[in-house]
């Protein structure tokens, strides 16, 4: 099993306002990862392996048992995954995680079976000694034959150093009701499986109260924060869209061409756009350093971070939240997002430097 060629695989980053996680393919256009990855958007972020993302549309969701179906704008190349629909697992028998841990590229774990129907929190689970992190959330756990017999769910904070998967027969059933609805958007009944289409108190079919559910989180979109308002609508004047962008809370990242552009807020008082565009060379550094502290890039400005040269721009907090000089900002924002794709070519064609290690080199201008 460790000869696994992972990247062949359909299994995919996914990524919000709140965070990333790992999806897998069982339709070229349909993912399905954890609930609690995607919700509560309904349109998510899936980044392809030359780092290029699409949307997708978050269709059905069981929080109850951590489901979710993406369906996706485009359909993605790699390994179709069949779902194993019996859950016949065996305690010691050998397992796969697949998955992005902490935000890392796809990789996989080994591990084994501890007990293949383990009962926590009143659920069953398939308990894995098997090492799994944040960002595994929503990937496949695989046997022998590439069959995925759990999802990963890492919802379980009461849990340390214990690794937990939703059990394949559930997702089996989860990926076979989606397959007959109709709606654009549902959320599923935790006591009869019903398709709830609205955010309403009680169950149309079974009668359950639904308050504990809190349904008004997954069909209401959530209030931005104001400076997520106020990125996200500058992204949107420069040609960006904000949804491909999110990267976590208050977090973004995305490349203009080839500069891979971050944003963040660095702290209490600052926002910070910024992009490592090239390593330093060892020849022609006097005019490097002259061209780097030029007035004439204000405002933005350079810095090196360790051997990397940083392209950034900076707004105070203060400004962030005065309506009245957004427009400005929001033209510094475009011309920084310009400059970053242009300047990592100026750099290297010109300076010696050598491309940063996040620089989408397909897109490097020679």
């Amino acid at each position: 099993m460790s000869s696994l060629d992972i990247d062949t695989l359909g299994v995919f980053q996914v990524f919000t306002g709140g965070g990333t996680g790992t999806g897998f393919l069982v339709e070229p256009n349909v993912l399905v990862t954890n609930c609690h990855v995607v919700a509560p958007y309904r349109t998510v972020a899936i980044e392809q392996r030359d780092k290029r993302r699409i949307i997708g549309n978050v269709r059905r969701l069981n929080p109850k048992r951590d489901l979710a179906v993406v369906e996706l704008a485009s359909p993605l190349e790699g390994d179709l995954f069949a779902i194993d629909p019996g859950g016949d697992l065996r305690s010691k028998q050998q397992v796969l995680i697949v998955g992005f841990p902490i935000g890392l590229p796809l990789s996989v774990t080994e591990g084994v079976v501890s007990n293949p129907k383990q009962l926590f929190d009143g659920q069953t689970f398939v308990q894995t000694d098997a090492a799994i992190n944040p960002g595994n959330s929503g990937g496949p756990i695989l046997d022998e034959q590439k069959n995925v017999v759990a999802v990963t769910t890492c919802k379980i904070s009461s849990a340390d150093m214990v690794g937990f998967g939703i059990p394949s027969s559930d997702v089996h059933a989860f990926v076979e009701s989606y397959k007959e609805q109709t709606e654009p958007f549902g959320v599923m009944c935790p006591s009869c499986d019903a398709l709830i289409e609205s955010a309403t108190r009680f169950c149309d079919s079974c009668g359950t109260d639904l308050n504990d559910l809190e349904l008004d989180a997954y069909f209401d979109p959530p209030t931005p924060h104001p400076v997520a308002r106020f990125v996200e609508e500058a992204l949107k004047s420069a040609d960006i869209d904000p949804v491909l962008a999110r990267h976590g809370e208050l977090n973004w990242s995305f490349h203009s061409g080839s500069a891979p552009i971050k944003v963040w807020c660095c702290c209490s008082e600052h926002l910070c756009f910024s992009s490592p565009l090239a390593q330093t060379g060892k020849q022609k550094l006097g005019d490097l350093f002259r061209f780097l502290l030029s007035p004439e890039h204000a405002p933005l400005a350079f810095d090196l971070a360790e051997n990397v040269i940083r392209l950034n721009l900076t707004f105070h907090m203060s400004d962030v939240f005065t309506a009245d000089g957004h427009g400005d900002m929001a033209r510094h924002i475009a011309d920084f997002i310009r400059a970053a794709d242009r300047l990592d070519n100026v750099l290297v064609n010109t300076y010696g430097c050598s491309p940063a290690p996040e620089t989408q080199l397909t897109f490097l201008k020679e």
